[in-house]
């Protein structure tokens, strides 16, 4: 029986590639990692896509689940309307939490208008500058007559910066509400007329990085003559599921947008999933789509997004911004109490007792005043500071331990007189002091308390000024990042794909990001991640559009590529001489105005090698010089960076924190049919390229070598193609990690494996979800699970033992007699990665299984294996454990 059905317009574009899923990777306790998280759904249980031979298509809800939904997926396919199904997987909301209400009122930020306005005539703005968005936009490119299409969590359109409007004339033009505030990824959405949303602020400041207007913090939109669409497919709480989503890309693209933006997804690292399908065929039919690459980074290699791994999307990865902004209660410093002449703003957060309406002297706490030489003593403090702290506002360091915020504060309180304290910290948040004497306290970023500290070290005096907090205005500042300015984010996933194809496409910035934030909700926020970086690429689309104009995705990725700026490897702490490699970093840097200007042409965006068993020793591109005058090019090599992206390899440079060892001195060989080569104006030429792997790595655990093909032209153009090549059979990889995969007490907080017999005493079951209001906790059986390498399905499943198999119904799946499925299991296309699933004692497919002794068994596809051959897969059992219900009311809930 049918429970919903929601129609997908253009469905029919899919291609009949089978079932897909988006689970998201996460950290293991493998190699001293630690768990971040436990058990969750990745599908939604009975649903189904499907494309009908007439290219329509359609979703829907089955009333009983069944053992196998990738046999009930075939027996769909089967009915001759049907020509593809898919079980529908579950995508995790971009952002984790619904907003409360900040303290502090927005409605003053004009009130500072002047002195921290950044967006001039001429674009300054720090993320466009690092791409060159800034140099179109002078030239007056701004993406007018392009429709940027946004499938995300909906926006506050109300917002001023944004328009205050929906439709003709405003900044959102179209989109629609795909599912009502109460849709959660499991129920049935209700859509709404227009794409609002103020309870989740994600699409938000996605929309403000493409489109928002001029405003007193400084920002601009990156493609203000755009029209933008918003297309919302979250509700406040909750993910969604792949259909909704997919949905919302269909509807875009009908809709005629010119660019699609996508910043969701998960790690997954393959390209079959139904939604990347969906998304190339958007891209096939002519419209270029930016998706997130995710932010998985501390996971290491082969952590691609999905669907950003579509073959032919735009895979962004994140590059940090060179000006760290703070958005936040504005004060004002100056080196002249009685003036207001030369007066600088700041920003800061206010603490549960709000810095007054007050003007004082700034005093640092520093080694030097310290009699434990810190920055934030809990020790008496020496002669070379003053007795008697009340008339001063004291710059204290944020710590956490022994010597904590509340003990410095009591303490400076108690032994200096000290009133107002100002913590210094890496980003504003709330200080606490509950007890102490001290009357005002708030908290500034790091790098602002240490320009201080250094102006009073040279001997300048510095007063601050705050305002009362009920009218205090709101505001943004801009500091130098002195870290890892345009450096890739740590955190941005790696490629490549298990098929070994390039990914990320391409990177820009995407950390510490400005933008706008529902109006209730603060009208700003900063916010990192690939999710920022999309709607950046999505807008330097929108600009070559008008640039160049063209719509055509192959020549404008082409293009971005081979401009790109290549940028050198970050490992957290170390800035390396060597490139980063292209799978971090794809083509590099975006330099969209490059791009827009190129007379060069070339016909790939990137080259893979593949594997030791698909090894491609020789490929070719080709030269087309667009311009008025011919080119010589010489052609030469840049080699990357080469990962391991196993175990330790010959690592000389490796960082304990990052993921991947390098390979010393470790780079692939290339020969060219040419080296220079001239070519006419108007005309074309071809270059083949040979390629030889890097010699003496060790195979098993499975490099990652890359480079970029170099181009530099007479005509001044230096051009760029990445590559990239494994060494090691992906075929061959151990997929099931042989050190994990048992029962554990996971309710308990005990990740030892649990003695084989072990008892679980747990109420008789009634959801798949474990109830944790029952007081105590019972002690759920759980199951720690890691597979060390994608596989194209993994199964968890559960198996009867000795006198249990008399008890309970099976059903042959794969060649093993199973009980029911482990709930959210199986997984098609699953990412590398660990997870905690906690057991009711009720299977997936809603069977609650009696007292009695059971097994799980573990099952995983190997990367290039047949999901229907189970001589393809890779399978453990845990160790037996026995199931007993309490029958009495002993747990009773909260």
């Amino acid at each position: 029986m049918v429970a919903y059905l929601r129609l997908l317009p253009f469905l029919g574009l899919l291609l009949a590639d089978g079932p897909g899923v988006a689970a998201q990777g996460i950290q293991g306790v493998s190699k001293g990692q630690k768990w971040t998280k436990e058990s969750q759904s990745f599908f939604v249980p009975g649903a189904y896509i499907v494309e009908f031979e007439d290219e329509n298509g359609a979703s829907f809800q089955l009333s009983s689940i069944s053992l196998d939904p990738l046999s009930t997926a075939a027996r769909i396919a089967s009915v001759p309307s049907v020509k593809q199904a898919w079980p529908i997987h579950l995508l995790k909301r971009p952002d984790n939490s619904t907003l409360t209400a900040p303290s502090g009122d927005s409605s003053h930020s004009d009130e500072v208008a002047n002195i921290i306005r950044r967006a001039k005539s001429n674009d300054t703005y720090s993320p466009h500058v690092a791409v060159q968005i800034d140099k179109l936009h002078n030239a007056g490119i701004t993406g007018k007559g392009i429709k940027i299409g946004i499938i995300d969590t909906g926006v506050d359109f109300n917002h001023p910066a944004l328009g205050g409007c929906f439709g003709k004339g405003c900044v959102v033009t179209y989109g629609k509400d795909l599912v009502g505030d109460n849709y959660d990824g499991t129920n049935t959405p209700v859509p709404g007329p227009e794409p609002y949303a103020n309870c989740t602020g994600h699409g938000t400041h996605v929309t403000g990085i493409i489109g928002a207007r001029s405003n007193p913090v400084g920002i601009i939109g990156a493609a203000p003559g755009a029209e933008i669409g918003m297309y919302r497919v979250f509700g406040c709480t909750g993910d969604v599921g792949a259909d909704v989503a997919m949905a919302g890309a269909s509807q875009a693209f009908e809709d005629g947008s010119d660019v699609l933006s996508l910043s969701l997804g998960g790690a997954s690292g393959w390209t079959e999933d139904p939604f990347s399908v969906l998304l190339q065929r958007i891209v096939d039919a002519g419209v270029p789509v930016a998706v997130a690459n995710g932010n998985s980074g501390s996971a290491g290699l082969f952590t691609a997004g999905t669907p950003a791994n579509g073959k032919g999307v735009t895979a962004v990865s994140s590059v940090e911004n060179s000006m760290t902004p703070y958005y936040g209660t504005v004060g004002y410093v100056n080196t002249d109490k009685t003036s207001t002449t030369g007066q600088l703003p700041f920003v800061y957060a206010n603490g549960e007792n709000p810095l007054p309406n007050i003007t004082l002297p700034l005093f640092a706490i520093t080694p030097n005043v310290t009699t434990d030489g810190t920055f934030a003593s809990c020790n008496p403090l020496n002669s070379n500071a003053p007795a008697d702290l009340s008339g001063y506002i004291v710059l204290v360091q944020y710590t956490l331990g022994p010597c904590d915020t509340w003990t410095v504060a009591e303490f400076l309180a108690k032994n200096n007189n000290a009133k107002y304290i100002l913590y210094w910290l890496d980003a504003p948040g709330h200080a606490y002091a509950p007890g102490s004497d001290a009357v005002g306290f708030g908290m500034t970023t790091q790098l602002q308390g240490q320009i201080w500290i250094d102006q009073l070290d040279s001997g300048k005096d510095l007063y601050l000024t705050f305002f009362d907090s009920a009218s205090a205005p709101q505001g943004s500042s801009f500091l130098p990042n002195p870290t890892n300015p345009n450096a890739i984010d740590t955190f941005t996933s790696w490629g490549p794909t298990w098929q070994a194809d390039v990914n990320p496409s391409i990177s820009t910035v995407g950390g510490s990001i400005l933008s706008t934030y529902p109006v209730w909700a603060g009208g700003y926020a900063v916010d990192s991640g690939t999710s920022m970086a999309t709607p950046l690429m999505a807008s330097i689309y929108a600009l070559l559009m008008e640039a160049r104009g063209t719509k055509d995705p192959k020549t404008l990725l082409n293009a971005l590529s081979s401009t790109a700026l290549q940028l050198p490897f970050y490992d957290g702490t170390t800035l390396y001489n060597e490139l980063a490699p292209v799978a971090q970093q794809g083509g590099g840097l975006a330099q969209a105005y490059d791009a827009a200007h190129a007379t060069t042409l070339l016909s790939v965006s990137s080259i893979s090698f593949n594997d030791t068993d698909n090894f491609v020793k020789k490929t070719s591109f080709a030269i087309k010089n667009t311009g008025k005058k011919s080119v010589t090019y010489t052609i030469g090599h840049n080699p990357t960076l080469t990962m391991y992206t196993f175990g330790n390899g010959s690592t000389g440079h490796y960082s304990a924190p990052f993921p991947n060892p390098i390979a010393d001195g470790a780079a692939a060989s290339l020969a060219f049919s040419q080296k220079k080569i001239t070519v006419p104006a108007g005309g074309s030429a071809a270059i083949t390229v040979v390629a030889t792997p890097p010699h003496g790595l060790n195979a098993t655990e499975v490099p990652v070598y890359s480079g970029f093909i170099t181009l530099n032209a007479t005509s001044g153009e230096n051009l760029a193609i990445p590559y990239l090549g494994v060494v090691g059979s992906l075929a061959k990889l151990p997929v099931l990690d042989t050190n994990f995969n048992y029962m554990i007490r996971e309710t308990v907080f005990v990740l030892d494996p649990v003695p084989a017999n072990y008892t679980y005493i747990v109420p008789v079951p009634t959801s798949t979800v474990w109830n944790e209001t029952l007081v105590p906790l019972p002690d759920y059986p759980a199951i720690l699970l890691q597979i060390d390498a994608g596989s194209p399905l993994f199964r968890v499943d559960l198996v009867a033992v000795g006198d249990t198999k008399a008890k309970v119904n099976t059903t042959n799946v794969l060649g093993a007699d199973i009980v029911g499925t482990l709930p959210g299991f199986p997984i098609p296309f699953a990412p590398k990665g660990e997870w905690i699933v906690a057991y009711t004692g009720m299977t997936q497919e809603g069977i609650a299984t009696p007292a009695g002794t059971y097994q799980f068994l573990v099952r995983a596809a190997k990367v290039y294996g047949d999901v229907k051959n189970p001589n393809d897969f890779e399978s453990m059992l845990t160790q037996p454990f026995n199931m007993a219900y309490n029958w009495t009311a002993a747990a009773t809930s909260t």
